[in-house]
């Protein structure tokens, strides 16, 4: 192409011109448009419905009943029928559970000493539910989880560090 191909005429322009122009003051009318009713303190001059609910909402709270069957909320282990065989650790993709074991000498049982699940990284995607195979991880009905510190988000259900004379009480006990 040569160069008088390439450039546009005036009248092409000025026509791009005010195109660009309009598409712009369109976009600032629309933006108004949306802040429009709040400027008057929200409420005298206020001709779209509010669409924001107070929490928790008293009319229509969300109970654990609401819920439907397969909600995942925040995950639970019955460290009594958790047998720390380390699945659910080994296939969270975000590392949010922490489990340290100690074998026991007599018995063919092991003791979960940690088991550590941290919320703030934890997806609720479901894997370490699936993957556990004596079925003490679930998760619950219960959504709300808020708290004012970090580490307020992890739960332990761990049993324990073991002392060695618990140890031998709990080995005796076979």
């Amino acid at each position: 192409m040569n160069q008088q191909q390439q450039r546009l005429t005036i009248f092409e322009a000025v026509v791009l011109y005010f195109r660009a122009l309009f598409s712009g003051a369109r976009s600032l009318a629309a933006s108004i448009g949306a802040t429009f009713p709040y400027l008057g303190g929200g409420r005298a001059i206020d001709f779209r419905k509010e669409v924001t609910e107070q929490y928790p909402d008293p009319v229509s709270s969300r109970t654990a009943d609401d819920l439907p069957p397969r909600s995942r909320g925040l995950l639970f282990n019955d460290i009594e029928r958790c047998t720390g065989c380390g699945d659910c650790e080994r296939v969270c993709p975000t590392g949010a559970i922490l489990l340290e074991t100690v074998n026991l000498q007599e018995s063919a049982k092991t003791w979960v000493s940690v088991f550590d699940i941290d919320f703030a990284r934890c997806t609720f995607c479901g894997l370490c539910v699936e993957s556990c195979n004596p079925a003490s991880l679930v998760h619950t009905k219960q959504f709300e989880g808020a708290v004012y510190q970090k580490t307020d988000l992890v739960a332990s259900f761990g049993r324990g560090r073991i002392s060695p004379a618990h140890l031998q009480k709990v080995e005796a006990r076979g």
